[in-house]
């Protein structure tokens, strides 16, 4: 049986405490997905349900092998009609809601997990995309069916191979124990390697259900009930233990996930003592036998709450949105599930097997069509549609130097901007940062054509300019050796007099987002050490400063962070409008000015002393003395909640207007340095 489905059926052989770790299972994501940051290790309720289902589905499966009487008809009709009763009216509803509540560009992504969800290869969707706790996550309310993608193609393959193994006389315990060797060392592997992609992936989860697999295989029989006692009480503990010492910024699943893996097999090999005893209890079987819906209908209901209301599900959002869950779970189990399941609805084999057919087939269609179908979306008016089409307008850096944040600098083709008619003319500045620089250089290079001047663009998303420093953002962006990269090549060029610094400093400094819940932290790495939040300012504050000090000898313009705002402007906006409902206002200047606080004051201590460094302040650009503007007549200032659109980036660029008018000369000893937040230039 599915890991995230109903209750294990009763009868011989019935475990209530099964459906109580089901229950604490399917809990603690629920709450991880609610803001629960007292307990950030709430998504390991995933890895315990894959172990539940390793070991039911094995169980059966060499059961009714060594019996004579498997069958992959009976097999896979048991899955139909456990798994895509509940599945398939999720998605039907969910795609309504989508329709009514999304703007185009998110509806035609939603299409494409539409597509893919029935096929279970959802998962497939979701990696390379940004990662399963990146706040773009917010926006998919089909992110969570990444899980049953998983774990429908383990079991494609697992019974091939147990069969397969007996009929072969291979030894299945041995079989399935080299899997699950091999996958664990993936895991492991592919979070030493930031390999993000992993977290989605059946090579390196396959060591989770096997972990059940192998507890079905080889049980604990022999061992006494006192010690199978004890092994429940321990599992239990590491569960809890795990669900408030892990946390999002590690590498995961990797070594990290054994401790819920273990956990949740020494609970399952227990079945006695007060473990199992506290779980069998009335509050935790309920919520198991209703777990796999309720895992089905969370998500979007969360989903959809912060798009209606422009903001992350507060308290009593989240306490509403938990009821609606296990009512619509429970009249989800006894109106659809059960009735199908025992056979009172569609009886009939075929029947069961055309009707899921059919319906799948067009959801899929319905995906396919939404995916395929730009502009469609319930808009009132055009302008509506402009403001929401600003998000998908691009940078244009990447019109001028298509490809420009493939590859790290020094690999990939040189970025030249500004006065790029005279090949004599030399290149005289420089542009370092992450995506924010990304986000501004097209309009800073209009301003440099203006004045005469050619530049050389050495950014990369996702990468501060901070020597020493990786950052993952997905998947591992070499970011050290980009920056390592990108500072010899300003070195290499004598005639760089200036260089501009624009990065996203709140994020990469305190390593929360703006406005999200949970406030997850943001992993980086120096030296290939993850960073603690606690030395993370002493070693951030020693990377910029050896940034700045590699750049000594030319003059430096350090511009602290634009605004950031608590939702998807264009998005946002745009939806609020077609809705007839008030447009969300940007921050106060209090609130910026509270967020870039902890930022602002590494980078005042880090320009001490540099006396050819000087600073940037944007906020007086986007902000008056109360609030600050994300909206004006002419458009969206934001293509999101923290990057400038083109119209925000050309406000931004007359701030360097002054220093690219500038003559091309190397800067005077006397030059200043100033503090940032203090120098704003009109």
């Amino acid at each position: 049986m599915t890991a995230i489905e109903a209750s294990t059926p009763r009868g011989s052989g019935y475990r209530p405490d099964i459906d109580g770790l089901r229950a604490v299972s399917v809990t603690a994501v629920l709450l991880h997905h609610l803001g629960a940051s007292w307990m950030p290790g709430g998504f390991i309720g995933v890895d315990v349900f894959f172990v539940i289902s390793g070991f039911l589905i094995t169980g059966i499966i060499a059961r009714e092998s060594d019996e004579g009487r498997f069958s992959y008809l009976t097999f896979y009709e048991r899955r139909i009609r456990r798994i895509y009763p509940a599945l398939l009216l999720v998605l039907i509803v969910t795609a309504a809601l989508a329709w009514l509540l999304f703007v185009p560009l998110e509806l035609r992504y939603f299409g494409r997990s539409l597509s893919w969800t029935p096929l279970f290869a959802s998962n497939f969707v979701f990696m390379g995309q940004t990662g399963y706790f990146d706040p773009d996550g917010a926006t998919k309310p089909l992110l969570h069916t990444w899980s049953l993608g998983v774990e429908e193609q383990y079991y494609i393959v697992f019974p091939l191979l147990l069969l397969g193994a007996a009929r072969f006389s291979i030894d299945r315990v041995k079989l399935v124990g080299g899997l699950v060797v091999l996958s664990f060392l993936a895991s492991v592997v592919s979070g030493v390697l930031g390999y993000a992609d992993a977290y989605f992936l059946l090579p390196m989860r396959l060591w989770e259900l096997g972990a059940g697999a192998l507890l079905a295989l080889r049980p604990l029989d022999g061992a006494s009930e006192r010690v199978r006692s004890g092994l429940g009480v321990v599992g239990l503990g590491l569960i809890v233990l795990s669900l408030f010492r892990i946390d999002d910024s590690m590498a995961f699943p990797g070594w990290v996930a054994a401790g819920p893996v273990i956990g949740a097999t020494l609970v399952l090999a227990s079945g006695v003592g007060p473990a199992a005893r506290l779980l069998a209890t009335a509050p935790f079987t309920f919520i198991g036998r209703i777990s796999y819906p309720m895992y089905l209908w969370h998500w979007p209901l969360i989903v959809f709450t912060q798009v209606y209301f422009f903001h992350p599900v507060t308290p009593v959002e989240g306490a509403v949105i938990a009821v609606a869950t296990v009512l619509l779970s429970w009249g989800t189990l006894v109106w659809l599930e059960t009735p199908i399941r025992s056979r009172g609805v569609l009886a009939r084999r075929s029947r069961l097997f055309a009707t899921a057919g059919v319906v799948s087939l067009a959801v899929v269609a319905a995906g396919i069509v939404t995916f395929n179908t730009k502009n469609l979306g319930r808009w009132t008016t055009p302008a509506q549609a402009a403001i929401a089409a600003v998000q998908q307008e691009g940078v244009a850096i990447g019109e001028l130097c298509p490809g420009v944040d493939e590859g790290i600098a020094g690999e990939r083709a040189p970025c030249v901007i500004g006065a790029t008619g005279d090949p004599a003319k030399p290149i005289s500045f420089a542009i370092l940062g992450d995506s924010h620089s990304r986000a501004t250089a097209g309009a800073i290079a209009d301003v440099a054509r203006e004045a005469g001047r050619k530049g050389l663009y050495l950014g990369k998303g996702g990468c501060p300019p901070l020597v020493g420093i990786d950052q993952t953002v997905g998947n591992d962006l070499r970011c050290a050796a980009h920056v390592k990269a990108a500072l010899a090549e300003i070195a290499a060029q004598p005639d760089i007099t200036d260089v501009i610094i624009v990065a996203r400093w709140a994020w990469t400094v305190t390593g929360h987002d703006y406005g999200r819940s949970p406030a997850r932290l943001h992993a980086i790495r120096s030296n290939g050490r993850t960073l603690g939040e606690a030395e993370r300012w002493a070693v951030l504050e020693t990377s910029l400063e050896a940034t700045l000090d590699a750049l000594a000898g030319r003059r430096v313009h350090l511009m602290a962070s634009t605004p950031e705002v608590k939702f998807d402007v264009p998005n946002v906006v745009a939806n609020a409008m077609r809705l007839g409902r008030p447009v969300p206002l940007g921050p106060t200047r209090a609130e910026h000015t509270a967020r870039q606080t902890t930022s602002r004051a590494l980078l005042e201590q880090a320009v001490k002393g540099r006396t050819w460094v000087e600073s940037v302040d944007p906020a007086d650009t986007f902000c008056d003395a109360e609030r600050c503007t994300v909206l004006t007549p002419e458009g969206p200032l934001y293509m999101d909640s923290d990057h400038v659109s083109r119209l925000g980036a050309k406000r931004l660029a007359p701030l360097f207007a002054a220093m690219l008018a500038r003559p091309t000369a190397a800067p005077s000893p006397e030059t200043s340095s100033t503090g940032v937040g203090v120098t704003s230039r009109p």
